[in-house]
């Protein structure tokens, strides 16, 4: 422990800056974590189970499947389900704010962890250009005073500030990326799977229209005849 607090202090005034960046990347990185295991459940499986159902005709049935399941998938199968007597359009529009709602709570604070990717590099290179600054003030009292004590200490706050703001970098832009992904195959496959059931229900739909109309034609038929 004694190592770390020596380690801050030999980087200079930077590493607290610095220090309080890689705690709030911590705090949003658990953060993250557990919003996408709340609101970024695919639902797997939940889908198959309702396109048959559908294709049945077992819409109910279908409908508490979607029900029980929780996350953007399942939301928005529901919403299809309820809605699937309106115009395609209207139900597009309202799987789209219903996706849209999960959506943006994925997606909060993770522009916070993209700042810091680009911030954390940039204060450790002004810790750098300080220790260095420092080191060179120090071979001119070196000319004086014949110290390389204070030289060296320059150089090290130069390096543990560039090495600090580098580490946080890493991890920053690596757990963004990681949440950046994870958001996009939550949306496609939302989309997807919204569309396969909204195509699914307007077959039905027309396939139960033209039976009907060939069951009048025919009625009208021998009707006719008789």
């Amino acid at each position: 422990m004694s190592n770390v607090f020596l380690f801050i202090k030999g980087g200079g005034f930077v590493m607290y800056p610095l220090l309080a960046l890689s705690v709030l990347a911590v705090v949003v990185i658990v953060e993250r974590l557990l919003a996408y295991a709340q609101f970024g459940d695919l639902a797997p499986g939940l889908l198959r189970q309702v396109l048959g159902l559908s294709r049945d005709g077992k819409f109910e049935e279908a409908l508490k499947f979607c029900q029980e399941r929780k996350g953007p998938v399942a939301a928005c199968l529901c919403v299809v389900l309820m809605h699937r007597n309106q115009p395609t359009r209207e139900v597009e529009r309202i799987v789209e704010e219903t996706g849209q709602d999960y959506f943006l709570k994925l997606e909060r604070l993770l522009p916070v962890l993209d700042t810091t990717t680009t911030i954390a590099p940039l204060l450790g290179l002004l810790g750098t250009i300080v220790g260095m600054i420092g080191a060179f003030n120090a071979i001119a009292a070196q000319q004086r005073h014949g110290n390389n004590d204070s030289v060296l200490a320059g150089v090290g706050e130069a390096l543990y500030a560039t090495a600090t703001g580098l580490i946080i970098a890493v991890i920053c832009f690596a757990a963004y990326n990681y949440f950046a992904a994870r958001l996009r195959t939550i949306t496609s496959e939302t989309e997807q799977a919204a569309t396969k059931l909204i195509n699914v229900l307007t077959e039905r739909h027309h396939s139960e229209r033209s039976h009907h109309e060939s069951a009048e034609q025919t009625e009208e038929f021998v009707s006719g005849a008789k």
